[in-house]
């Protein structure tokens, strides 16, 4: 299977803090673009937080960042790539946890999908893979908040918050499986090398 370089960016520099401040924004953009287009279920008050759910495809820009960039470019850009979608489903909600949590969640994906990319490269079977398995930590990270940690702060039944927390990870292993899709159609692409060469170097 095809290999592509990891590119492991040193954050400290000029060039590797710029790689991830562009794809945090890219990132943030497509969350919202995504979120705003494609609703799946609309918000509905359940005592002091809403909970709504729709398609965020901020992942998008995570994975790109860890495979060119390695673990630590990748969570950064998880983290502040998160945040469209924190204020969406979590501040702007009253949902402080989500909100807090949200981009943590994105950068524990980054993080692992860096270290997958580096050791088993970026053939588009490997890719599928890397983006399935990498969300595995944030997906139980999600069920813990929500199974244990909002019948707590919020007084949510644990059944309600049991249903909530699976229809979130499902609709991500979804997204998972679309975003590796494009990421492998777009890594194996003219364009997409050339975009990278300069990192490479």
């Amino acid at each position: 299977m095809r290999r592509f370089t990891n590119v492991m960016l040193n954050i400290s520099t000029s060039k590797g803090l710029s790689f991830v401040a562009m794809m945090a924004a890219l990132g943030n953009v497509l969350s919202f673009i995504s979120i705003q287009l494609s609703p799946i279920v609309p918000s509905i008050p359940l005592g002091p937080i809403s909970f709504s759910l729709a398609l965020d495809l901020s992942h998008l820009a995570t994975f790109t960042a860890s495979l060119l960039g390695g673990p630590i470019v990748g969570g950064l850009t998880g983290l502040v790539g998160g945040s469209v979608a924190a204020f969406q489903f979590g501040f702007s909600t009253g949902n402080l946890i989500t909100g807090f949590a949200l981009p943590l969640g994105k950068a524990m994906t980054g993080v692992v999908a860096g270290v997958l990319f580096k050791r088993l490269g970026s053939g588009r079977l490997e890719t599928l893979a890397v983006t399935v398995i990498s969300y595995l930590p944030e997906a139980i990270f999600t069920a813990f908040l929500f199974v244990y940690l909002y019948p707590i702060v919020y007084g949510l039944p644990p059944a309600i918050a049991t249903v909530i927390a699976v229809q979130i990870i499902v609709k991500a292993f979804v997204e998972m499986l679309l975003i590796g899709a494009i990421l492998a159609y777009i890594a194996g692409s003219k364009s997409f090398k050339a975009f990278t060469q300069p990192l490479t170097k």
